[in-house]
């Protein structure tokens, strides 16, 4: 039965901006490729975890992951998928996070993005991508971190200094799981000034979107920023706005 020859729903008509039949693509059948351009033109937007490491020797690596989340308030915990290499061999990001435990999660603005992008290829180990990252002839400045050894992007609006809490294999690939998930515990924030701001009872407030600029991953080789924002208070209970309004 195709999606049009389906049964609506007790809410009436489809809406107008529904669509009227829908391609279906069973995962199952789906090549590797094809699952991964579905994963990321549907998941969006994405946030950017711009991951400092060091090796066991002190070699730094920087680079993004997109399949990245907050998954945990208390404890503060994130999540980060990373994916296995086609020869089976972990990322550096990766391999660096199992032999320490220790990350900082830099967050990207729209400022970082072109030093973000540099780091982005797959490169030697013995690379830093720090030196790819800065201005000719100059490294990407750091600061030190607090509590772990991996170092923060100085120009980094926003950093998490983080421990490593779980590593699971995930899926099937030629050699091996075809990534791993990492969670891990945030164990110090850095803001940049100006952006925390507190209410009369001293409490957080949220951050202005514009002032922490963020960009996030589509799908390709596109982003997205967060300037052009809009505002939609939540339902409170026995409002009766649990559904939007019926044209």
């Amino acid at each position: 039965m195709s999606e049009s020859e389906r049964p609506r729903d007790s809410d009436g008509p489809t809406s107008p901006a529904s669509p009227t039949s829908m391609d279906r693509l069973d995962a199952a059948a789906l090549s590797a490729g094809d699952v991964y351009r579905l994963m990321t033109d549907l998941v969006t937007p994405r946030p950017i975890a711009w991951v400092s490491t060091l090796a066991e020797d002190g070699r730094p690596n920087l680079a993004p992951f997109s399949y990245f989340q907050a998954v945990c308030s208390r404890p503060p915990m994130v999540m980060l998928s990373i994916a296995t290499r086609p020869d089976g061999h972990p990322k550096d990001t990766l391999a660096n996070i199992l032999a320490t435990r220790e990350l900082t999660i830099n967050h990207v603005s729209e400022p970082l993005s072109q030093a973000m992008n540099a780091t982005s290829a797959e490169l030697p180990a013995e690379v830093d991508e720090w030196e790819l990252a800065g201005e000719p002839g100059a490294r990407l400045p750091s600061r030190p971190a607090a509590m772990v050894r991996p170092p923060r992007v100085a120009s980094a609006r926003a950093a998490m200094e983080c421990r490593m809490t779980h590593a699971l294999p995930l899926g099937h690939g030629p050699k091996g799981p075809s990534s791993t998930l990492v969670l891990a515990e945030v164990l110090v924030f850095w803001v940049a000034p100006g952006l925390i701001r507190r209410d009369e009872r001293g409490r957080l407030s949220p951050m202005d979107p514009a002032d922490l600029g963020a960009i996030g991953r589509l799908g390709g080789m596109s982003y997205a920023r967060t300037r052009d924002t809009f505002v939609m208070p939540r339902p409170g209970a026995g409002s009766g706005s649990h559904r939007p309004p019926k044209p």
